[in-house]
């Protein structure tokens, strides 16, 4: 089983989520903010434990990148290539942390609603 809060981030990822973050209610800024994406102090009510908490944030980490991608890709910006690679990285942890925790048919439901809110 991979342990919560266990995955480094690479360098060139950490700072692609410096350079394309939305503000403090994305996970790019968690990410390059604390060098890393961990379980905070209150787990939401969405994630009956650790491990749905853990999924659920490189979920969303994996929507927000995918969001950097396509604003990369509007805008023509060379980086939208590197972003593009993150996000299958990334996508790529989630399938492994789907398949870890034995919660690939867990979708979470309360999280989609929470994060596409914004």
């Amino acid at each position: 089983m991979i342990p919560v809060n266990s995955i480094a981030i690479p360098d060139d990822i950490l700072s692609l989520c410096a350079d394309w973050h939305d503000g403090q209610d994305d996970t790019l800024y968690a990410v390059c903010s604390s060098g890393g994406l961990y379980l905070g102090s209150v787990r939401p009510s969405y994630a009956d434990s650790d491990e749905k908490w853990y999924l659920q944030l490189w979920r969303a980490f994996s929507v927000d990148i995918g969001r950097a991608k396509h604003a990369a890709r509007f805008y023509c910006d060379p980086d939208a290539e590197a972003l593009d690679r993150a996000e299958q990285w990334v996508d790529s942890i989630v399938a492994d942390l789907e398949y870890s925790y034995d919660l690939e048919d867990w979708d979470g439901a309360g999280w989609f609603v929470h994060h596409t809110a914004r």
